[in-house]
């Protein structure tokens, strides 16, 4: 009898044990990607505090640099700036960098991500897919039609349950007109008849005037 109560009582602290590992692996970064009602305030809910943006390990770099000409895609690279330390899942949107509240444009299906239409948008923020762990993950966005202004990336990046940054911020990147070429003027340059006939004009004009002073 008492070895079948250690039995049980072991059989049930390992279930115990089981329920609590799968739940936190579950919300370290779920595993069908940031739900809609995160779209507000980019928070995953977890129950815990935030880190501090400026002390992530992740961060959104943009390969095109601070200018991109109108109309054209900008791929964004989620990185891990630390090869011993992946993030497990993000959530990605575009802001305007005079409206901070309404995420702008829209995303290209990422290959291991998926897409969900926030605040009124349509495709416009992106999260993962798997909540395996990542060094890298890539996201292209389309910009509103003829859309001339400054955008911001705000990332939020999962390392576990208990860990995790929002809203991290990627560089400014502004959307210029592409430059007007000035048409070119075609330089003439004197045919060789013509500078033959200068070069025998010169003398004759003297020889006439040579003659007419004698």
């Amino acid at each position: 009898m008492l070895y079948t109560k250690n039995v049980h009582t072991c059989c049930a602290v390992i279930t115990a044990f089981l329920l609590a590992t799968l739940s936190i692996d579950r919300i370290g970064g779920s595993s069908t990607g940031a739900p809609t009602q995160a779209c507000a305030t980019m928070t995953p809910e977890h129950g815990f505090e935030p880190q501090l943006p400026i002390s992530s390990p992740f961060k959104t770099e943009i390969p095109a640099g601070n200018k991109v000409l109108m109309d054209e895609a900008v791929q964004l690279e989620l990185r891990s700036q630390n090869s011993l330390v992946p993030f497990k899942g993000y959530l990605v949107m575009a802001f305007d960098q005079n409206n901070d509240t309404q995420p702008i444009g829209s995303f290209k299906l990422p290959s291991d991500g998926q897409l969900i239409d926030c605040i009124g948008g349509v495709r416009n923020a992106a999260t993962h897919k798997l909540n395996n762990a990542k060094q890298l993950a890539t996201v292209d966005w389309v910009p509103p039609k003829n859309y001339m202004g400054t955008v911001v990336f705000r990332t939020t990046f999962v390392l576990n349950a208990t860990t995790y940054w929002v809203k991290t911020e990627s560089i400014a990147v502004s959307f210029v007109m592409a430059p007007v070429t000035q048409p070119t003027v075609p330089t003439t340059t004197p045919s060789s008849a013509s500078q033959s006939s200068s070069m025998w004009a010169v003398p004759l004009v003297a020889s006439l005037l040579a003659f007419l002073t004698l």
